[in-house]
């Protein structure tokens, strides 16, 4: 028996596998078919069995119905471009960051949606500022609205507590934010969606816990500028676009002032024991609940210490955090606990009453949460929801 060919729209093929920044020869080798095959289904002349398109939508991660379409569907762009990477190194998306980027922007746009039509007021902050205002008053603007103190950093239980207040106070501002471990932390420390409903930042869980701390600051930098956009913090190799690279100046020094307080930050070096400068900065880390780089970077810029001491504690810095990542063996985390992070404490919540009050289904609701209804009592109590 003849297998049945798929009559699927050849443009809605390519677009489908650029979405997921495969070329052709990786996606013939993730769909197990000859690379010809693959050009064929996005040129018209071949057409994919029945069996084969399913293969391909794995791979793409798309539903069958979406090949039928006669257009490529609207909506979903690549977000701007931050990052600064080496000459050598490709701008193009992974796989993993294109799906990452992919889903986030399809929860934030509902969400949105969803939230306007629940008669919430938007939100103040997003786009207040810009590139001509000083970093420092975008900062005070940005711990005024967390109110954050440093009697509650300093009562955190090591840089996990600190980050979970961090995100606590984030969130509380109407900002949601979640934490995945699928995209290498060179590629993408950090991205935002901006919007006055429904803004949203996400944070590489496999950052170090110090190091995403600064990059929701950096990103809180970009969401009161009002921009949408991936980084990645790094300082090597060229940028190719002049502006972000003045963009990131700017939210990085936001970021420093944010979670370092000049004020605050001159009375507690001032009073700092004497003793080697490594033991001093370890300390004030410690104390701001930071990462020893971010200490250094304020000390450089404040004539404290020569560029060569920073170079070489920033050095150091990261060859410590690669030896401690090599040793770790993380073991299993609670299922619960794992979606929460990835969903995002907030989103979870919001996701969960809806489908309490009756205004989201369950079956809406358990394709936003990527999690089975009958998890959603315990995902609830993880969340502080009652389900």
């Amino acid at each position: 028996m003849a297998s049945v060919e798929a009559l699927v729209t050849p443009e809605v093929m390519k677009w489908a596998r650029e979405q997921m920044s495969l070329s052709l020869d990786e996606a013939a080798r993730k769909i197990s078919r000859p690379v010809e095959d693959i050009i064929g289904w996005e040129d018209g002349t071949r057409r994919p069995t029945i069996a084969q398109l399913r293969d391909a939508a794995r791979v793409y991660k798309r539903s069958l119905a979406v090949f039928y379409l006669s257009a490529p569907p609207e909506g979903f762009a690549t977000l701007r471009d931050f990052r600064t990477l080496p000459e050598s190194e490709s701008r193009q998306y992974s796989p993993e960051l294109a799906l990452v980027v992919r889903a986030a922007d399809f929860r934030q746009r509902w969400l949105s949606e969803y939230l306007e039509d629940e008669g919430n007021e938007p939100l103040s902050f997003v786009g207040s500022a810009s590139l001509n205002d000083s970093p420092g008053r975008v900062a005070a603007g940005i711990r005024e609205t967390l109110a954050m103190t440093h009697s509650e950093l300093r009562e955190c239980s090591g840089y996990d507590g600190a980050l979970r207040l961090w995100i606590h106070k984030v969130e509380a501002a109407g900002i949601f934010v979640f934490r995945l471990r699928d995209v290498s932390v060179t590629e993408a420390r950090g991205f935002v969606i901006s919007d006055p409903y429904a803004p949203m930042i996400f944070l590489n869980a496999n950052d170090a816990k110090a190091a995403q701390i600064f990059t929701l600051a950096h990103e809180l930098g970009h969401l009161w500028l009002g921009h949408t956009g991936v980084s990645n913090l790094e300082t090597r190799g060229r940028v190719i676009d002049q502006e972000a690279d003045a963009v990131e100046v700017f939210c990085n020094q936001v970021a420093a002032e944010v979670i370092l307080p000049p004020q605050r930050f001159r009375e507690v070096w001032a009073t700092a024991p004497s003793g080697a400068l490594d033991k001093k900065i370890a300390k004030m880390a410690r104390e701001f609940k930071v990462s020893e780089i971010v200490i250094a970077r304020r000390l450089l810029q404040e004539n404290v210490i020569a560029r060569e001491s920073y170079e070489e504690i920033q050095n150091n810095v990261k060859q410590r955090w690669e030896e401690r990542r090599k040793e770790e063996k993380g073991g299993p985390v609670d299922y619960s606990i794992k979606m929460a992070a990835r969903n995002g404490h907030m989103f979870t919540k919001t996701v969960l009453a809806g489908f309490l009050s009756g205004t989201i289904s369950g079956r809406d609701a358990s394709q936003l949460l990527n999690v089975k209804i009958n998890n959603f009592t315990k995902l609830g109590k993880t969340v502080g929801l009652l389900v």
